[in-house]
């Protein structure tokens, strides 16, 4: 954390960084598994799948991004199966 963002206590460009990268991981994660949690520095990531696992044309995926009690991101993500399945061996 830089100098500025310890005085103001607002999170610095490093942190935020950090939390799209893990926000990013959520998706990904709870397109697959059904859900993801993480924390991190104060911020809380929670994504969670909202369509059957099986869904054959698409993965809908809620994203909520808070620090503290406010929220910094709140979204729903779709995107194609194919796009978050691992390739079969």
């Amino acid at each position: 954390m830089n100098a500025a963002s310890r005085l103001d206590g607002l999170p610095g460009a490093e942190e935020f960084r950090m939390v799209r990268a893990i926000a990013l991981l959520a998706l990904l994660e709870a397109a697959r598994d059904g859900e993801y949690r993480a924390t991190f520095h104060g911020f809380r990531i929670h994504a969670r799948r909202q369509c059957p696992p099986d869904s054959d044309a698409y993965v809908e995926v809620n994203l909520c991004v808070t620090l503290g009690k406010a929220i910094v991101e709140r979204s729903v993500v779709a995107t194609s199966d194919a796009e978050v399945r691992e390739p079969k061996r």
